[in-house]
């Protein structure tokens, strides 16, 4: 197993592009310097969970990007959950408003969270997520339709006011 750089050398290299990934959710410079610290936080204290099967910079993508879904999803709370999505409307939302995606996503796991994420939000095909996670094209794709059957139906539920 492929040992990871010690944390400052994985700053110095890859700091630059997890601050602009986190930006690009967080939609704030503030916010980012701080999801940007918290990310190498984490890293420090998941280093036996890297997989060396995938570049350093892969797996701090994820990272990056699953704190940010959190980091939104924690900051609404549980309350205002998509109570204004109209289900004839597009599932998924763009790109404008990671919050309702991130609301979408509340309690998948974070492999599933990841993958919706990086499809719907960031365009990527399956094949590009698959190389990402490290999974198949085809577990990538399960996974997402899966994610979005279980959706739909909640979506439906909630507007047909068996909202619990």
């Amino acid at each position: 197993m492929a040992e990871l750089p010690i944390t400052h050398e994985l700053f110095e290299r890859y700091g630059a592009m997890v601050y602009r990934r986190c930006v690009a959710i967080l939609k704030s410079e503030d916010a980012a310097r701080d999801a940007v610290q918290e990310v190498f936080l984490r890293v420090i204290e998941r280093r036996h969970q890297f997989r060396s099967e995938s570049a350093p910079s892969t797996w701090l993508y994820a990272v990056a990007t699953l704190h940010c879904l959190q980091h939104l999803r924690d900051q609404a709370g549980r309350s205002a959950k998509l109570a204004n999505l109209d289900a004839r409307t597009e599932l998924v939302p763009g790109p404008e408003d990671h919050l309702a995606l991130a609301q979408l996503l509340d309690g998948e796991p974070e492999d599933v969270r990841l993958m919706v994420y990086l499809h719907y939000v960031d365009g990527m095909t399956m094949d590009e997520i698959a190389r990402t996670v490290g999974y198949s094209r085809k577990t990538v794709s399960r996974r997402v339709q899966s994610f979005l059957v279980a959706a739909r139906a909640r979506l439906v539920h909630e507007t047909e006011g068996g909202v619990s």
